[in-house]
């Protein structure tokens, strides 16, 4: 596969998965973690876990995407997984501000964290600000490696 077209999964991956978590910020405030994969068959897939929201934590729901993609990884069936959650990340002058995390992983082995930062305006809806990118080490697709 061709980087050009791996990054053009990542990034419908990417704008799916930012896509999804702000539209559920302005129709209700918040979201649990989520994510999306792509099969080798071309199948594109939402994945949620089913946890009870109030007696679980957003770590459980992280853990539970990436034990689940890890599995499928190493079925051979995925070729790109991806999860977002919203967190935190921390600007140059040391101010923590809150951000959608994006997290995309090809087979190929390459990772991207994205942070990104966000504020709510007027009415609570939610403005998106400039991404920070960042090279990850996989954590889904070591297994299947």
């Amino acid at each position: 596969m061709s980087l050009e077209a791996i990054q053009a999964e990542v990034q419908e991956t990417y704008d799916y998965l930012v896509g999804e978590a702000v539209t559920a910020m302005n129709q209700g405030g918040s979201f649990a973690p989520f994510g999306a994969a792509i099969r080798y068959d071309g199948e594109r897939t939402h994945m949620n876990v089913d946890l009870a929201a109030e007696a679980s934590t957003p770590n459980q729901h992280i853990h539970g995407l990436i034990s689940a993609f890890r599995g499928e990884a190493a079925n051979g069936s995925l070729k790109l997984a991806g999860l977002i959650f919203d967190g935190q990340m921390a600007r140059a002058d040391g101010l923590r501000v809150p951000a959608l995390v994006v997290h995309i992983e090809h087979d190929s082995g390459e990772g991207v964290q994205v942070f990104v930062p966000y504020q709510r305006i007027i009415g609570g809806k939610v403005h998106l600000e400039n991404p920070v990118v960042e090279p990850i080490e996989p954590e889904i697709f070591q297994a299947a490696a």
